[in-house]
């Protein structure tokens, strides 16, 4: 029988040793890849929300009224695409001249705790009316000025 040499005796365990610290390095580095990721589309669904509501708000008869409608459709769509993907759901809408915009912003949900990441995305754009080639032909007929 052959009996370890004594200068082997020290690394033994050393493999092992290695593997236990970077274990949680490994499991941090996973977690923030899935928390980025989960970041990543929760922007996505909140940017599709938005337009959503952008184009119930842009088509949306001129005058008031069109603001529920478009939070409604955003929030809406927030809930059936990613139903616990943004917390703090908030829908805003408003109007700027001749442009109509829809805000949608929350939070991503948490993978690494502590660590909290606010999405915000807006889709604007022109209201859809008659717009005549005479006279000035900015604003619609009704709309804010």
């Amino acid at each position: 029988m052959s009996r370890p040499r004594r200068d082997q005796a020290p690394d033994r365990g050393a493999s092992s040793m290695e593997w236990a610290l970077l274990t949680p390095i490994l499991i941090l580095v996973m977690l923030a890849v899935v928390q980025f990721a989960m970041v990543y589309h929760a922007r996505h669904v909140a940017l599709a929300a938005a337009q959503s509501g952008a184009r119930v708000a842009r088509t949306a008869p001129v005058g008031g009224g069109w603001e529920g409608a478009a939070q409604e459709k955003a929030a809406g769509d927030v809930r059936k695409i990613g139903r616990n993907l943004l917390t703090g759901l908030d829908v805003r809408t408003g109007e700027t001249g001749d442009q109509r915009w829809v805000e949608v912003s929350g939070e991503a949900v948490r993978v690494i705790p502590f660590m909290t990441f606010r999405v915000e995305q807006r889709s604007q754009g022109p209201i859809e009316c008659f717009r005549p080639d005479v006279g000035d032909g900015v604003a619609c007929e009704g709309g804010a000025q």
